[in-house]
Protein backbone atom coordinates (compact mmCIF):
# COMPACT_ATOMS: atom_id res chain seq x y z
CA UNK A 1 0.00 0.00 0.00
CA UNK A 2 2.62 2.42 0.57
CA UNK A 3 4.46 1.62 -2.05
CA UNK A 4 1.15 2.56 -4.34
CA UNK A 5 0.69 5.46 -2.45
CA UNK A 6 4.20 6.56 -3.61
CA UNK A 7 3.64 5.68 -6.99
CA UNK A 8 0.45 7.84 -7.48
CA UNK A 9 2.37 10.98 -5.75
CA UNK A 10 5.27 10.46 -7.48
CA UNK A 11 2.75 10.05 -11.22
CA UNK A 12 1.18 13.22 -10.13
CA UNK A 13 4.80 15.30 -9.73
CA UNK A 14 6.13 14.04 -13.02
CA UNK A 15 5.85 15.53 -16.20
CA UNK A 16 2.19 14.95 -17.87
CA UNK A 17 1.01 14.92 -21.56
CA UNK A 18 -2.08 16.40 -22.56
CA UNK A 19 -3.25 16.70 -26.38
CA UNK A 20 -6.68 16.79 -28.09
CA UNK A 21 -6.54 15.25 -31.90
CA UNK A 22 -9.86 14.88 -33.65
CA UNK A 23 -12.04 15.17 -30.77
CA UNK A 24 -9.87 13.11 -29.15
CA UNK A 25 -8.45 13.89 -25.48
CA UNK A 26 -4.79 12.14 -24.51
CA UNK A 27 -3.27 12.39 -21.35
CA UNK A 28 -0.38 10.16 -20.19
CA UNK A 29 1.84 10.24 -17.11
CA UNK A 30 4.86 8.60 -15.52
CA UNK A 31 5.57 7.54 -12.01
CA UNK A 32 8.92 9.44 -12.52
CA UNK A 33 10.76 11.30 -15.22
CA UNK A 34 14.91 10.80 -14.17
CA UNK A 35 16.42 7.11 -14.92
CA UNK A 36 19.95 6.49 -13.52
CA UNK A 37 19.75 2.92 -15.73
CA UNK A 38 16.83 0.77 -17.64
CA UNK A 39 14.51 -0.16 -15.30
CA UNK A 40 10.71 -0.30 -14.71
CA UNK A 41 8.29 2.46 -14.69
CA UNK A 42 4.23 2.77 -14.59
CA UNK A 43 2.78 4.33 -17.44
CA UNK A 44 -1.04 6.02 -17.08
CA UNK A 45 -2.86 6.84 -20.22
CA UNK A 46 -6.70 7.86 -20.52
CA UNK A 47 -8.54 8.70 -23.98
CA UNK A 48 -11.80 10.61 -23.52
CA UNK A 49 -14.07 11.16 -26.78
CA UNK A 50 -14.68 14.76 -26.62
CA UNK A 51 -16.53 15.47 -29.53
CA UNK A 52 -19.74 15.77 -30.45
CA UNK A 53 -20.79 12.36 -32.29
CA UNK A 54 -19.80 8.98 -30.82
CA UNK A 55 -16.72 7.33 -32.64
CA UNK A 56 -17.36 5.12 -35.76
CA UNK A 57 -15.30 2.30 -34.58
CA UNK A 58 -12.69 0.86 -31.85
CA UNK A 59 -9.97 2.67 -30.40
CA UNK A 60 -6.87 0.84 -29.76
CA UNK A 61 -3.62 1.30 -27.74
CA UNK A 62 -0.01 0.51 -28.68
CA UNK A 63 3.48 0.46 -26.85
CA UNK A 64 6.64 1.79 -27.94
CA UNK A 65 7.43 -1.87 -29.35
CA UNK A 66 4.88 -1.40 -31.54
CA UNK A 67 2.34 -4.17 -29.93
CA UNK A 68 -1.06 -3.89 -28.87
CA UNK A 69 -1.80 -3.33 -25.65
CA UNK A 70 -4.32 -6.04 -25.11
CA UNK A 71 -5.23 -4.72 -21.56
CA UNK A 72 -6.80 -1.27 -22.67
CA UNK A 73 -8.95 -3.33 -24.71
CA UNK A 74 -11.05 -1.95 -28.39
CA UNK A 75 -13.67 0.47 -26.77
CA UNK A 76 -16.01 2.50 -29.14
CA UNK A 77 -16.14 5.44 -27.69
CA UNK A 78 -19.42 7.81 -26.74
CA UNK A 79 -19.87 10.68 -26.60
CA UNK A 80 -18.08 12.19 -23.34
CA UNK A 81 -16.75 8.25 -22.57
CA UNK A 82 -13.43 7.85 -21.77
CA UNK A 83 -10.96 4.35 -21.62
CA UNK A 84 -7.66 4.23 -18.88
CA UNK A 85 -5.30 1.85 -18.63
CA UNK A 86 -2.19 2.12 -16.62
CA UNK A 87 0.54 -0.66 -16.30
CA UNK A 88 4.19 -1.12 -16.39
CA UNK A 89 6.81 -0.52 -18.59
CA UNK A 90 11.07 -1.78 -18.55
CA UNK A 91 12.75 1.40 -20.04
CA UNK A 92 15.76 1.02 -22.32
CA UNK A 93 19.12 1.94 -22.59
CA UNK A 94 17.64 3.24 -26.58
CA UNK A 95 15.12 5.16 -24.56
CA UNK A 96 16.71 6.83 -22.36
CA UNK A 97 19.39 7.59 -24.50
CA UNK A 98 16.19 9.24 -26.92
CA UNK A 99 15.37 10.83 -23.91
CA UNK A 100 11.81 9.72 -24.69
CA UNK A 101 9.05 7.03 -23.83
CA UNK A 102 6.57 7.22 -27.06
CA UNK A 103 2.48 5.40 -27.46
CA UNK A 104 0.07 5.56 -30.14
CA UNK A 105 -3.65 4.75 -30.48
CA UNK A 106 -5.35 4.06 -33.62
CA UNK A 107 -9.03 4.89 -34.25
CA UNK A 108 -11.45 5.67 -37.67
CA UNK A 109 -13.34 8.95 -37.72
CA UNK A 110 -15.33 10.29 -40.92
CA UNK A 111 -13.71 12.97 -42.90
CA UNK A 112 -15.62 14.96 -45.14
CA UNK A 113 -14.82 16.21 -48.79
CA UNK A 114 -14.63 19.49 -49.10
CA UNK A 115 -15.59 20.00 -53.08
CA UNK A 116 -18.08 16.99 -53.30
CA UNK A 117 -19.31 17.31 -49.37
CA UNK A 118 -19.07 13.56 -49.05
CA UNK A 119 -18.31 11.95 -45.68
CA UNK A 120 -15.73 9.11 -46.03
CA UNK A 121 -14.29 6.83 -42.70
CA UNK A 122 -10.60 7.02 -42.81
CA UNK A 123 -8.21 5.06 -40.38
CA UNK A 124 -5.92 7.24 -38.29
CA UNK A 125 -3.04 6.88 -35.74
CA UNK A 126 -1.69 8.58 -33.80
CA UNK A 127 1.82 9.44 -31.90
CA UNK A 128 2.40 10.70 -28.34
CA UNK A 129 5.29 10.64 -25.65
CA UNK A 130 6.67 11.72 -22.81
CA UNK A 131 10.54 13.20 -21.58
CA UNK A 132 12.46 11.29 -19.46
CA UNK A 133 16.16 12.29 -18.13
CA UNK A 134 18.98 9.96 -17.90
CA UNK A 135 20.99 10.98 -15.13
CA UNK A 136 23.27 7.84 -14.62
CA UNK A 137 24.00 5.75 -12.01
CA UNK A 138 24.52 6.82 -8.39
CA UNK A 139 24.78 4.48 -5.47
CA UNK A 140 24.43 5.21 -1.68
CA UNK A 141 23.13 3.55 1.08
CA UNK A 142 22.40 5.29 4.95
CA UNK A 143 22.58 2.55 7.88
CA UNK A 144 21.03 2.61 11.32
CA UNK A 145 21.54 0.36 14.55
CA UNK A 146 18.65 -0.21 17.08
CA UNK A 147 19.74 -2.36 19.81
CA UNK A 148 16.37 -3.16 22.63
CA UNK A 149 17.37 -3.19 25.11
CA UNK A 150 20.80 -1.44 26.00
CA UNK A 151 20.88 -3.01 29.68
CA UNK A 152 19.39 -6.77 29.92
CA UNK A 153 19.32 -9.37 33.19
CA UNK A 154 20.38 -12.60 32.46
CA UNK A 155 18.36 -14.35 30.47
CA UNK A 156 16.43 -12.01 29.12
CA UNK A 157 16.38 -11.11 24.89
CA UNK A 158 18.40 -8.57 23.36
CA UNK A 159 17.53 -7.79 19.72
CA UNK A 160 19.81 -5.63 17.57
CA UNK A 161 18.08 -4.30 14.28
CA UNK A 162 20.04 -3.09 11.36
CA UNK A 163 17.88 -0.50 8.80
CA UNK A 164 19.74 0.20 5.41
CA UNK A 165 18.02 2.94 2.89
CA UNK A 166 19.56 3.08 -0.14
CA UNK A 167 19.87 6.39 -1.34
CA UNK A 168 20.88 5.95 -4.81
CA UNK A 169 19.27 5.74 -7.65
CA UNK A 170 20.65 2.56 -8.72
CA UNK A 171 19.66 -0.99 -7.12
CA UNK A 172 21.97 -2.79 -4.65
CA UNK A 173 21.96 -6.17 -3.93
CA UNK A 174 24.09 -9.13 -1.94
CA UNK A 175 23.48 -7.38 1.31
CA UNK A 176 26.07 -8.69 3.94
CA UNK A 177 26.03 -7.77 7.54
CA UNK A 178 28.70 -9.42 9.82
CA UNK A 179 28.21 -8.81 13.76
CA UNK A 180 30.13 -8.83 16.66
CA UNK A 181 30.50 -12.76 17.94
CA UNK A 182 28.80 -11.68 21.09
CA UNK A 183 25.45 -11.17 19.48
CA UNK A 184 25.70 -13.69 16.19
CA UNK A 185 28.40 -15.97 14.86
CA UNK A 186 26.27 -15.77 11.33
CA UNK A 187 26.34 -13.05 8.88
CA UNK A 188 22.68 -11.58 8.26
CA UNK A 189 21.86 -11.19 4.63
CA UNK A 190 19.27 -9.17 2.36
CA UNK A 191 19.13 -10.28 -1.53
CA UNK A 192 18.26 -6.45 -2.88
CA UNK A 193 16.71 -3.35 -2.16
CA UNK A 194 15.45 -0.80 -4.72
CA UNK A 195 16.29 2.47 -5.22
CA UNK A 196 14.50 4.90 -2.22
CA UNK A 197 13.79 1.46 -0.19
CA UNK A 198 15.00 0.50 3.12
CA UNK A 199 15.94 -2.80 4.11
CA UNK A 200 16.36 -4.26 7.63
CA UNK A 201 17.77 -7.43 9.45
CA UNK A 202 17.19 -8.10 12.87
CA UNK A 203 19.85 -9.90 15.34
CA UNK A 204 18.76 -11.76 18.29
CA UNK A 205 20.90 -12.48 21.57
CA UNK A 206 20.23 -14.16 24.79
CA UNK A 207 21.74 -11.71 27.43
CA UNK A 208 24.44 -13.61 30.18
CA UNK A 209 25.66 -12.51 33.20
CA UNK A 210 28.48 -9.80 31.01
CA UNK A 211 27.83 -7.61 28.76
CA UNK A 212 27.20 -8.11 24.97
CA UNK A 213 29.19 -5.68 22.36
CA UNK A 214 27.80 -4.80 19.06
CA UNK A 215 29.41 -3.67 15.91
CA UNK A 216 29.32 -4.81 12.34
CA UNK A 217 30.63 -4.80 9.31
CA UNK A 218 28.06 -3.84 5.71
CA UNK A 219 28.68 -4.96 2.61
CA UNK A 220 26.85 -4.49 -0.98
CA UNK A 221 27.34 -4.34 -4.75
CA UNK A 222 25.53 -2.06 -7.05
CA UNK A 223 26.00 -1.60 -10.76
CA UNK A 224 28.98 -4.44 -10.38
CA UNK A 225 30.75 -2.51 -7.66
CA UNK A 226 30.98 -3.70 -3.91
CA UNK A 227 30.96 -1.58 -1.75
CA UNK A 228 31.39 -1.08 2.44
CA UNK A 229 29.81 0.51 5.18
CA UNK A 230 30.74 -0.17 9.37
CA UNK A 231 29.10 0.85 12.30
CA UNK A 232 30.58 1.43 15.82
CA UNK A 233 30.78 -0.51 18.50
CA UNK A 234 28.10 -0.19 21.15
CA UNK A 235 27.79 -1.86 24.11
CA UNK A 236 24.69 -3.69 26.10
CA UNK A 237 24.94 -3.76 29.74
CA UNK A 238 23.97 -6.56 32.08
CA UNK A 239 22.39 -5.65 35.00
CA UNK A 240 19.39 -6.69 37.31
CA UNK A 241 16.46 -5.28 35.62
CA UNK A 242 13.04 -4.60 38.45
CA UNK A 243 10.71 -4.00 35.76
CA UNK A 244 9.42 -6.81 33.20
CA UNK A 245 7.62 -6.61 30.18
CA UNK A 246 5.23 -9.20 28.63
CA UNK A 247 3.28 -8.99 25.30
CA UNK A 248 0.21 -11.15 24.28
CA UNK A 249 -2.42 -11.40 21.53
CA UNK A 250 -6.10 -12.42 21.65
CA UNK A 251 -5.46 -14.15 18.66
CA UNK A 252 -2.39 -15.77 16.28
CA UNK A 253 -4.17 -14.17 13.04
CA UNK A 254 -6.62 -13.81 11.23
CA UNK A 255 -8.16 -11.81 8.38
CA UNK A 256 -6.64 -8.79 7.15
CA UNK A 257 -9.13 -6.39 8.92
CA UNK A 258 -9.99 -8.10 11.59
CA UNK A 259 -9.72 -6.57 15.28
CA UNK A 260 -6.58 -7.26 17.54
CA UNK A 261 -5.96 -6.93 21.06
CA UNK A 262 -2.66 -6.75 22.42
CA UNK A 263 -1.78 -6.77 26.03
CA UNK A 264 1.29 -5.37 27.82
CA UNK A 265 2.21 -6.54 31.22
CA UNK A 266 4.69 -4.41 33.14
CA UNK A 267 5.47 -6.42 36.59
CA UNK A 268 7.72 -4.25 39.26
CA UNK A 269 9.96 -6.81 41.63
CA UNK A 270 11.82 -4.43 43.10
CA UNK A 271 11.07 -2.13 45.98
CA UNK A 272 11.40 1.05 43.70
CA UNK A 273 8.74 2.51 41.90
CA UNK A 274 9.10 3.60 38.26
CA UNK A 275 8.02 6.78 36.75
CA UNK A 276 7.50 8.50 33.14
CA UNK A 277 7.34 5.16 32.05
CA UNK A 278 6.79 5.28 27.72
CA UNK A 279 6.25 2.82 25.68
CA UNK A 280 6.89 2.45 22.09
CA UNK A 281 6.89 0.38 19.07
CA UNK A 282 8.58 0.07 15.74
CA UNK A 283 5.07 -0.19 13.91
CA UNK A 284 2.50 1.57 16.11
CA UNK A 285 5.05 4.15 17.36
CA UNK A 286 4.40 5.56 20.59
CA UNK A 287 1.84 3.58 22.29
CA UNK A 288 1.52 4.97 26.30
CA UNK A 289 3.87 8.05 28.08
CA UNK A 290 3.47 9.30 31.44
CA UNK A 291 2.90 5.80 33.09
CA UNK A 292 4.08 4.16 36.47
CA UNK A 293 4.62 0.90 37.99
CA UNK A 294 4.37 1.12 41.90
CA UNK A 295 7.28 -1.23 43.92
CA UNK A 296 5.77 -4.65 44.24
CA UNK A 297 2.99 -4.21 41.43
CA UNK A 298 2.11 -5.45 37.93
CA UNK A 299 -0.13 -2.92 35.91
CA UNK A 300 -1.73 -4.12 32.53
CA UNK A 301 -2.23 -1.32 29.40
CA UNK A 302 -4.04 -2.61 26.10
CA UNK A 303 -3.73 -1.67 23.00
CA UNK A 304 -7.03 -2.56 20.31
CA UNK A 305 -5.38 -2.16 16.59
CA UNK A 306 -5.93 -4.69 13.54
CA UNK A 307 -4.56 -7.16 11.36
CA UNK A 308 -2.83 -5.09 8.46
CA UNK A 309 -0.38 -7.52 7.00
CA UNK A 310 0.20 -11.34 5.90
CA UNK A 311 3.01 -10.86 9.04
CA UNK A 312 3.45 -8.05 11.35
CA UNK A 313 5.92 -8.19 14.13
CA UNK A 314 5.50 -6.57 16.97
CA UNK A 315 8.18 -5.87 20.25
CA UNK A 316 6.97 -3.10 22.78
CA UNK A 317 9.90 -1.01 23.92
CA UNK A 318 9.56 0.06 27.69
CA UNK A 319 11.73 3.35 28.87
CA UNK A 320 11.09 4.75 32.00
CA UNK A 321 12.73 6.40 35.67
CA UNK A 322 13.33 5.10 38.77
CA UNK A 323 12.85 7.12 42.06
CA UNK A 324 16.86 8.37 42.10
CA UNK A 325 16.33 9.16 38.53
CA UNK A 326 18.03 6.91 36.74
CA UNK A 327 16.86 5.82 33.34
CA UNK A 328 15.76 2.25 33.10
CA UNK A 329 14.94 -0.11 29.66
CA UNK A 330 13.18 -2.76 28.56
CA UNK A 331 11.68 -4.57 25.92
CA UNK A 332 9.03 -7.95 25.34
CA UNK A 333 9.79 -10.61 23.09
CA UNK A 334 9.10 -10.19 19.78
CA UNK A 335 5.20 -11.17 18.95
CA UNK A 336 4.08 -11.85 14.94
CA UNK A 337 0.77 -11.91 14.18
CA UNK A 338 -0.39 -13.22 10.85
CA UNK A 339 -2.86 -12.14 8.68
CA UNK A 340 -4.67 -13.10 5.32
CA UNK A 341 -6.88 -12.01 2.94
CA UNK A 342 -10.71 -11.99 2.98
CA UNK A 343 -10.85 -14.08 -0.28
CA UNK A 344 -8.10 -16.66 1.61
CA UNK A 345 -11.01 -17.73 4.60
CA UNK A 346 -11.94 -21.22 4.71
CA UNK A 347 -15.61 -21.60 5.49
CA UNK A 348 -16.81 -25.31 5.68
CA UNK A 349 -19.96 -26.70 6.13
CA UNK A 350 -21.11 -30.13 7.53
CA UNK A 351 -23.86 -32.03 7.36
CA UNK A 352 -24.94 -35.44 8.86
CA UNK A 353 -27.44 -38.14 8.61
CA UNK A 354 -27.72 -41.51 9.56
CA UNK A 355 -30.18 -44.41 8.67
CA UNK A 356 -31.83 -45.35 11.75
CA UNK A 357 -32.86 -42.56 15.13
CA UNK A 358 -33.43 -46.11 17.55
CA UNK A 359 -30.91 -49.33 18.06
CA UNK A 360 -32.52 -52.48 19.38
CA UNK A 361 -28.51 -53.80 20.39
CA UNK A 362 -26.15 -52.59 22.30
CA UNK A 363 -23.22 -52.70 20.49
CA UNK A 364 -25.63 -51.37 17.34
CA UNK A 365 -24.67 -50.61 13.87
CA UNK A 366 -25.73 -47.45 13.09
CA UNK A 367 -24.64 -46.26 8.80
CA UNK A 368 -23.98 -42.29 9.24
CA UNK A 369 -23.00 -40.21 6.26
CA UNK A 370 -21.43 -37.05 6.26
CA UNK A 371 -21.67 -33.91 3.68
CA UNK A 372 -18.66 -31.32 3.59
CA UNK A 373 -19.36 -28.39 1.79
CA UNK A 374 -16.06 -25.81 0.73
CA UNK A 375 -18.18 -22.55 1.13
CA UNK A 376 -14.73 -21.15 0.84
CA UNK A 377 -13.21 -19.23 -2.42
CA UNK A 378 -10.37 -21.35 -2.61
CA UNK A 379 -9.53 -25.16 -2.67
CA UNK A 380 -9.46 -26.40 0.96
CA UNK A 381 -6.75 -29.46 1.11
CA UNK A 382 -6.57 -32.40 3.84
CA UNK A 383 -9.70 -32.25 5.68
CA UNK A 384 -10.08 -34.74 7.94
CA UNK A 385 -13.10 -35.72 9.63
CA UNK A 386 -13.56 -37.12 12.94
CA UNK A 387 -15.84 -38.46 15.63
CA UNK A 388 -15.19 -38.38 19.22
CA UNK A 389 -11.76 -37.76 18.62
CA UNK A 390 -11.24 -41.06 15.82
CA UNK A 391 -10.60 -39.96 12.42
CA UNK A 392 -13.31 -41.56 10.52
CA UNK A 393 -12.18 -39.97 6.90
CA UNK A 394 -9.97 -37.73 4.79
CA UNK A 395 -10.55 -35.49 1.55
CA UNK A 396 -7.01 -34.90 0.06
CA UNK A 397 -8.56 -31.55 -1.80
CA UNK A 398 -12.40 -29.95 -2.07
CA UNK A 399 -12.54 -27.51 -4.65
CA UNK A 400 -14.22 -24.12 -4.30
CA UNK A 401 -18.21 -24.67 -3.84
CA UNK A 402 -18.08 -28.46 -3.70
CA UNK A 403 -19.46 -30.80 -1.75
CA UNK A 404 -17.77 -33.80 -0.72
CA UNK A 405 -19.27 -37.06 1.46
CA UNK A 406 -18.48 -40.32 2.89
CA UNK A 407 -20.99 -43.29 4.65
CA UNK A 408 -19.45 -45.29 7.36
CA UNK A 409 -20.99 -48.13 9.60
CA UNK A 410 -20.37 -46.91 13.24
CA UNK A 411 -20.83 -49.39 16.12
CA UNK A 412 -22.98 -47.39 18.92
CA UNK A 413 -22.17 -48.60 22.13
CA UNK A 414 -24.66 -46.57 24.25
CA UNK A 415 -27.49 -44.19 23.20
CA UNK A 416 -27.19 -40.03 22.81
CA UNK A 417 -25.83 -37.99 20.90
CA UNK A 418 -23.36 -37.94 18.08
CA UNK A 419 -21.50 -34.94 16.26
CA UNK A 420 -18.56 -34.52 13.39
CA UNK A 421 -15.81 -32.49 13.12
CA UNK A 422 -13.58 -31.46 10.07
CA UNK A 423 -10.36 -30.23 10.76
CA UNK A 424 -7.98 -28.79 8.53
CA UNK A 425 -4.91 -26.38 8.43
CA UNK A 426 -5.55 -22.21 7.56
CA UNK A 427 -3.47 -19.88 5.72
CA UNK A 428 -2.10 -18.96 9.24
CA UNK A 429 -0.96 -23.14 9.40
CA UNK A 430 -3.60 -23.21 12.60
CA UNK A 431 -5.98 -25.98 12.94
CA UNK A 432 -8.88 -24.87 12.23
CA UNK A 433 -12.48 -26.73 13.01
CA UNK A 434 -16.25 -26.77 11.76
CA UNK A 435 -19.00 -29.37 13.43
CA UNK A 436 -21.63 -31.04 12.22
CA UNK A 437 -25.19 -30.83 13.19
CA UNK A 438 -26.31 -32.94 16.07
CA UNK A 439 -27.78 -36.66 15.58
CA UNK A 440 -29.57 -37.96 18.47
CA UNK A 441 -29.21 -42.24 18.83
CA UNK A 442 -31.73 -43.61 21.01
CA UNK A 443 -31.85 -47.15 22.46
CA UNK A 444 -35.37 -49.16 22.56
CA UNK A 445 -35.68 -53.10 23.95
CA UNK A 446 -36.63 -55.14 21.09
CA UNK A 447 -39.94 -55.89 21.12
CA UNK A 448 -40.97 -60.08 21.54
CA UNK A 449 -42.05 -61.76 18.40
CA UNK A 450 -45.54 -63.78 19.46
CA UNK A 451 -45.42 -67.36 18.82
CA UNK A 452 -47.75 -69.74 18.33
CA UNK A 453 -48.95 -72.22 21.36
CA UNK A 454 -46.24 -75.71 21.11
CA UNK A 455 -48.42 -78.50 20.77
CA UNK A 456 -47.36 -81.30 23.65
CA UNK A 457 -47.78 -84.89 22.43
CA UNK A 458 -48.19 -87.02 25.01
CA UNK A 459 -45.86 -89.67 25.57
CA UNK A 460 -46.40 -93.22 24.94
CA UNK A 461 -48.17 -95.20 27.56
CA UNK A 462 -46.07 -98.19 28.59
CA UNK A 463 -47.67 -101.16 29.52
CA UNK A 464 -46.72 -102.76 32.79
CA UNK A 465 -47.38 -106.64 32.76
CA UNK A 466 -49.66 -108.11 35.84
CA UNK A 467 -47.61 -110.33 37.47
CA UNK A 468 -50.94 -112.23 37.83
CA UNK A 469 -51.80 -112.36 34.31
CA UNK A 470 -48.51 -114.19 32.80
CA UNK A 471 -50.22 -117.22 31.25
CA UNK A 472 -52.82 -114.68 29.64
CA UNK A 473 -49.82 -112.99 28.12
CA UNK A 474 -48.25 -115.88 26.51
CA UNK A 475 -51.76 -116.90 25.25
CA UNK A 476 -52.47 -113.62 23.63
CA UNK A 477 -48.57 -113.70 22.05
CA UNK A 478 -49.63 -117.23 20.80
CA UNK A 479 -53.11 -116.21 18.88
CA UNK A 480 -52.13 -114.77 16.13
CA UNK A 481 -50.63 -118.06 15.11
CA UNK A 482 -53.76 -119.90 16.06
CA UNK A 483 -56.00 -117.45 13.91
CA UNK A 484 -53.62 -118.24 11.24
CA UNK A 485 -53.88 -121.69 11.07
CA UNK A 486 -57.55 -121.31 11.63
CA UNK A 487 -57.74 -119.36 8.67
CA UNK A 488 -56.01 -122.23 6.57
CA UNK A 489 -58.06 -125.05 7.96
CA UNK A 490 -60.86 -122.75 6.67
CA UNK A 491 -59.72 -121.58 3.41
CA UNK A 492 -59.64 -125.43 3.23
CA UNK A 493 -62.73 -126.59 4.33
CA UNK A 494 -64.24 -124.21 1.93
CA UNK A 495 -62.21 -125.43 -1.35
CA UNK A 496 -63.91 -128.86 -0.24
CA UNK A 497 -67.00 -127.95 -0.23
CA UNK A 498 -66.15 -126.20 -3.53
CA UNK A 499 -65.20 -129.59 -4.99
CA UNK A 500 -68.02 -131.60 -3.48
CA UNK A 501 -70.13 -129.13 -5.12
CA UNK A 502 -68.79 -129.41 -8.64
CA UNK A 503 -68.67 -133.33 -8.07
CA UNK A 504 -72.81 -133.40 -6.79
CA UNK A 505 -73.49 -131.11 -10.12
CA UNK A 506 -71.67 -132.98 -12.62
CA UNK A 507 -73.20 -136.30 -11.00
CA UNK A 508 -76.83 -134.86 -10.99
CA UNK A 509 -76.49 -133.92 -14.14
CA UNK A 510 -75.62 -137.56 -15.34
CA UNK A 511 -78.52 -138.75 -12.91
CA UNK A 512 -80.81 -136.24 -15.37
CA UNK A 513 -79.51 -138.31 -18.67
CA UNK A 514 -79.97 -141.92 -17.11
CA UNK A 515 -83.96 -140.63 -16.34
CA UNK A 516 -84.49 -139.34 -19.61
CA UNK A 517 -83.43 -142.56 -21.58
CA UNK A 518 -85.43 -144.65 -19.15
CA UNK A 519 -88.57 -142.52 -19.75
CA UNK A 520 -88.11 -143.19 -22.89
CA UNK A 521 -87.82 -147.04 -23.24
CA UNK A 522 -90.70 -147.56 -20.53
CA UNK A 523 -93.65 -147.48 -23.08
CA UNK A 524 -96.76 -149.47 -22.30
CA UNK A 525 -98.25 -151.78 -24.94
CA UNK A 526 -101.86 -151.99 -23.76
CA UNK A 527 -102.82 -153.94 -26.89
CA UNK A 528 -101.75 -157.23 -25.45
CA UNK A 529 -104.87 -159.78 -25.28
CA UNK A 530 -105.65 -161.50 -21.98
CA UNK A 531 -105.39 -160.59 -18.27
CA UNK A 532 -102.16 -161.29 -17.89
CA UNK A 533 -100.86 -159.62 -20.66
CA UNK A 534 -101.97 -156.33 -19.09
CA UNK A 535 -100.08 -157.20 -15.95
CA UNK A 536 -96.83 -158.25 -17.16
CA UNK A 537 -96.02 -155.43 -19.04
CA UNK A 538 -95.78 -153.08 -15.84
CA UNK A 539 -93.63 -156.22 -14.38
CA UNK A 540 -91.17 -156.16 -17.78
CA UNK A 541 -91.15 -152.47 -17.22
CA UNK A 542 -89.79 -152.48 -13.96
CA UNK A 543 -87.58 -155.90 -15.20
CA UNK A 544 -86.06 -153.17 -17.82
CA UNK A 545 -85.29 -150.29 -15.41
CA UNK A 546 -82.48 -150.25 -13.31
CA UNK A 547 -82.61 -150.56 -10.05
CA UNK A 548 -82.30 -147.22 -7.70
CA UNK A 549 -80.65 -146.99 -4.44
CA UNK A 550 -83.41 -145.27 -1.92
CA UNK A 551 -81.27 -142.77 -0.26
CA UNK A 552 -81.45 -140.93 -3.80
CA UNK A 553 -83.63 -138.43 -2.45
CA UNK A 554 -81.66 -137.86 0.52
CA UNK A 555 -78.52 -137.97 -1.00
CA UNK A 556 -79.87 -135.31 -3.59
CA UNK A 557 -81.55 -132.70 -0.78
CA UNK A 558 -78.16 -132.83 0.85
CA UNK A 559 -76.19 -131.96 -2.18
CA UNK A 560 -78.80 -129.03 -2.31
CA UNK A 561 -78.17 -128.27 1.30
CA UNK A 562 -74.07 -127.73 0.55
CA UNK A 563 -75.42 -125.97 -2.71
CA UNK A 564 -77.59 -123.43 -1.03
CA UNK A 565 -75.08 -123.16 2.45
CA UNK A 566 -71.95 -121.76 -0.01
CA UNK A 567 -73.80 -120.28 -2.90
CA UNK A 568 -74.56 -115.99 -2.84
CA UNK A 569 -78.11 -116.32 -2.16
CA UNK A 570 -80.22 -119.70 -1.48
CA UNK A 571 -81.08 -122.50 -3.95
CA UNK A 572 -84.48 -122.29 -5.22
CA UNK A 573 -86.04 -125.60 -5.95
CA UNK A 574 -85.87 -126.51 -9.20
CA UNK A 575 -89.44 -127.09 -10.97
CA UNK A 576 -88.07 -129.60 -13.68
CA UNK A 577 -86.39 -131.57 -10.39
CA UNK A 578 -89.95 -131.21 -8.24
CA UNK A 579 -91.65 -132.96 -11.24
CA UNK A 580 -88.89 -135.63 -11.90
CA UNK A 581 -89.63 -136.71 -8.64
CA UNK A 582 -93.65 -136.74 -8.08
CA UNK A 583 -93.08 -138.86 -11.65
CA UNK A 584 -90.86 -141.28 -9.94
CA UNK A 585 -92.94 -141.74 -6.65
CA UNK A 586 -96.13 -141.66 -8.92
CA UNK A 587 -94.84 -144.73 -10.91
CA UNK A 588 -93.35 -146.66 -7.65
CA UNK A 589 -96.82 -146.04 -6.01
CA UNK A 590 -98.74 -147.59 -9.17
CA UNK A 591 -96.37 -150.37 -9.57
CA UNK A 592 -96.98 -151.41 -5.85
CA UNK A 593 -100.87 -151.11 -6.41
CA UNK A 594 -100.46 -153.44 -9.32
Amino acid sequence: MILAVALLVLGLAATGYAATEDNLTISMQLSKKEFAEPGPVTVSITITNAGESDMPGPVTLWDPNGKQVEDFGAPVLEVGAAQSWSGKWNVNQAQLDAGRIAYSIRYSIYVEDEKTGESTLMNKRKSFSLGIKYTGATTGAKVERTITPTMAGEGQEVSVTYSIANTGNTEITDVQIKENASISKTSGTIASIAAGETGSYTFTAKMAKKDLTSQATITYKSQKKTYKETVEAATVKYGEVKLSATLTADKKGGTIGDPLTLTLTLKNTGNIAFSHVTVTDANLGELFSEQSVPAGETVTLTKETSIEAASTTYRFVVAGEDEGGSQVETATDRLTVKGVDESQRIVLTLAAFADRETVYDLPGTVKFTVQVTNESTVDVTDVNVYATGVQLYSFPTILAGETREFTRDISVSMAGQYQFEARTLNALEETQSFTSNIIRIDYAEPTAVPTDVPIVTPPAPVHEPDPTLQPATALEEALPTVQSVAMVLALVGIALLLIAGIARLAHKAHSSKAQDVMERGSVRDYTLPGKNAGKQAPAAQKAEEPAQPESTDDSEAAAEAVEALYADKPAEPSAEADTEVHRRRRRQSEDDKA
